[in-house]
């Protein structure tokens, strides 16, 4: 057995997910971890699923069958835990603005730190109705980072910004 990825999109519409699992079932496929949305008038999903390695190129082939929806996808390598990170929860909170993901997501690679998932969304406030942006992520931070410096340099990105922000474990 192997362990696949299977992204696909494409114009919503009812059915889409009915399609894909059945190409899976049909292929004895089990799926261990999935995301699916809409994004606008588009459907995503991305899969983690478990195949006999002598299906996936007969999978890939009926998926790829499927009326109007792209289908990318990779043999994945088994992942080793490791116990030199903590998990922590990192979201924010601001009037939207360009480029606030970028902020971030630049200096966690300035530390090493791995994101695990991360999610955005941007909703009206109930008062002024502007646009607020909000993001949820998890992240992996080494454990032999400076934390101290790490939460400074947050905090300087964050007032430089005016974001709200918050990291727990």
């Amino acid at each position: 057995m192997k362990k696949i990825i299977i992204n696909a999109f494409g114009v919503d519409r009812p059915g889409i997910v009915s399609e894909v699992t059945k190409v899976i079932t049909f292929f004895n496929g089990n799926i261990e971890t999935s995301k699916m949305l809409q994004l606008e008038s588009e459907f995503s999903l991305l899969m983690l699923v478990k195949v006999n390695k002598d299906k996936i190129d007969d999978l890939f082939n009926k998926l790829n069958q499927i009326n109007d929806l792209k289908i990318t996808g990779k043999i994945t390598k088994e992942k080793t835990e490791n116990s030199t990170f903590k998990y922590y929860k990192f979201s924010i909170t601001i009037a939207d603005n360009e480029g606030i993901v970028f902020i971030f997501s630049e200096l966690f690679k300035k530390y090493n730190i791995n994101i695990l998932n991360m999610e955005t969304e941007i909703k009206n406030a109930p008062i002024t109705g502007s646009p607020v942006f909000s993001l949820e992520s998890t992240l992996m931070i080494p454990e032999s980072i400076d934390l101290e410096k790490f939460k400074n340099d947050i905090n300087i990105a964050a007032e430089v910004e005016s974001i709200d922000f918050s990291l727990k474990k």
